[in-house]
């Protein structure tokens, strides 16, 4: 290749972005974003995506719809004995993985918005009478759990690199959001 030329073989959208051959993991797949990543890997060639959540029955109607590749793997991200539960079952059936999704969230406690009549001391009672334990279970599974899913599943991942059965190198995606900055206070901060 010259210089100051490009090989662009690499760079197409189906090598870039491929799924082939995958073996994935999708928290919180069940419903919503999470649901919808793993019919994307689906459907782009993933060889078996796991799917997890903390509601069986929600997670095999999923695996159901999105057809045999996907397999439903119940596992609270909040428990370190669930999380070790769910890596035995991977390592089981798979023995590596080759992408991590830590997607799994909630929305913590909901304040309505003050509105022009609504005063700083209303606003403020309001904002204080939410439980101190909810507030803080928003940041346990929106911010900890993705701390813990990841040191849970690095060492299938790692197998996932020795195995080289992708081009791509194993990776952890984690799903956030902007509402952090929608002044929406108090689940806001924790997302």
């Amino acid at each position: 290749m010259s210089e100051g030329t490009t090989n662009n073989s690499t760079l197409n959208r189906e090598t870039l972005f491929s799924a082939e051959g995958l073996i994935a993991l999708v928290t919180g797949g069940g419903t919503g974003i999470g649901y919808m990543i793993a019919k994307a890997l689906a459907q782009n060639g993933a060889c078996k995506i796991f799917i997890s959540g903390r509601r069986p029955e929600i997670l095999s109607a999923a695996a159901s719809s999105l057809g045999p590749t996907v397999h439903p793997l119940p596992c609270d991200v909040t428990s370190q004995e669930s999380l070790a539960s769910a890596v035995g079952q991977v390592t089981e059936s798979s023995g590596y993985l080759n992408l991590l999704v830590c997607n799994a969230g909630i929305a913590g406690p909901q304040i309505p918005h003050p509105g022009d009549d609504t005063s700083l001391e209303e606003w403020a009672g309001a904002n204080f009478a939410k439980g101190f334990a909810e507030f803080a279970s928003t940041f346990e599974v929106n911010v900890a759990s993705v701390w813990y899913t990841a040191m849970a599943f690095l060492p299938l991942l790692s197998e996932g690199n020795k195995k080289g059965n992708v081009k791509q190198t194993s990776q952890v995606v984690v799903t956030s959001s902007i509402s952090a900055f929608n002044k929406m206070p108090p689940g806001g901060i924790s997302k």
